[in-house]
C-alpha cells in the first residue's frame, strides 16, 4: 500500500515537473498557461514636423487601452512576443478645420470669423508586435511596431457660440503604421511612438506624421 502511493506520489511529481518544463514554450502549451496582460496609456500627441503643422500649441491629449497575449521563451520569462489588440483615442488642437468639401479643404483660423476650439478627434484600433526583454532587476524594455486602422473621426468647434461636429469629414489616411518604444520597472513604463506613415491623405499634409509619448501602465 505504502509503495503504491509513493509511485503515484512520484509520478505526480515527475508529472508536474514536466508541465512546468513546457510551461512556457509557446508551440506546446495552452492558452491558458501564457501570460494575458492589459495594458493603459496616458498621453500626448503631436505633428511632425511642426514647420508644416496644422496643430496649435495647446494640450494634445491620447487615451490608449490594450489586451496583449504574452508567449514566454524562457522559463523565466526573461523574453517573449506580445501580440495586442488595441483601441487609440487622441485628440488634436488645430490651427483651422476641415471642411466637408469633397476635397476636404483645410480652412484656417483666421480665414472664418469667430472660430473657436477647434480640435480633431480620431478613435482607432491599433494591432501592436511587441518583443519584451525582462531583466532581473524588474526592469523592462519593450520594442513594438504598430498596426493601426482609424474608424472614425470628428471635427468639433465653435462658430459664433454655437457647436459643430463634422464627423468623418478629415482626410485621414486609413493604414497607418510605425514603431514604438516602452521603457519601465515594474508595471510603470514611459512609451513613445512614431508614425512613419502619413496621417493625412491630402497632399498639401501628405508629409505630416504623428509623434506620441507619455506614460503606460501595465505589462
Amino acid at each position: 500500500m505504502f509503495l503504491a502511493y509513493s509511485t503515484v506520489e512520484l509520478l505526480a511529481q515527475e508529472e508536474t515537473e514536466t508541465i512546468a518544463k513546457i510551461k512556457y514554450n509557446p508551440f506546446k502549451t495552452t492558452i491558458e498557461d501564457q501570460d494575458d496582460i492589459w495594458e493603459v496609456k496616458f498621453g500626448s500627441t503631436h505633428l511632425l514636423p511642426t514647420s508644416n503643422s496644422i496643430q496649435s500649441k495647446k494640450f494634445a491629449f491620447r487615451f490608449g487601452i490594450h489586451y496583449f497575449y504574452e508567449i514566454n521563451f524562457s522559463p523565466a520569462k526573461r523574453f517573449a512576443l506580445a501580440i495586442g489588440l488595441g483601441y487609440n483615442f487622441q485628440q488634436l488642437k488645430t490651427k483651422g478645420i476641415f471642411e466637408g468639401s469633397p476635397d476636404a479643404t483645410f480652412t484656417p483660423a483666421e480665414n472664418i470669423n469667430n472660430l473657436s476650439n477647434p480640435r480633431l478627434n480620431i478613435h482607432e484600433l491599433n494591432f501592436p508586435l511587441e518583443l519584451r526583454l525582462k531583466f532581473q532587476s524588474e526592469l523592462k524594455f519593450y520594442l513594438a511596431y504598430n498596426f493601426t486602422i482609424p474608424v472614425s473621426n470628428n471635427m468639433k468647434y465653435k462658430v459664433d457660440g454655437d457647436d459643430f461636429n463634422e464627423k468623418n469629414t478629415t482626410p485621414i489616411n486609413a493604414f497607418q503604421h510605425g514603431p514604438s518604444l516602452r521603457v519601465g520597472y515594474k508595471d510603470f513604463f514611459l512609451f513613445t511612438r512614431y508614425n512613419v506613415s502619413s496621417l493625412f491623405l491630402t497632399p498639401e499634409f501628405e508629409s505630416v506624421e504623428l509623434f506620441s509619448f507619455g506614460i503606460s501602465l501595465g505589462g
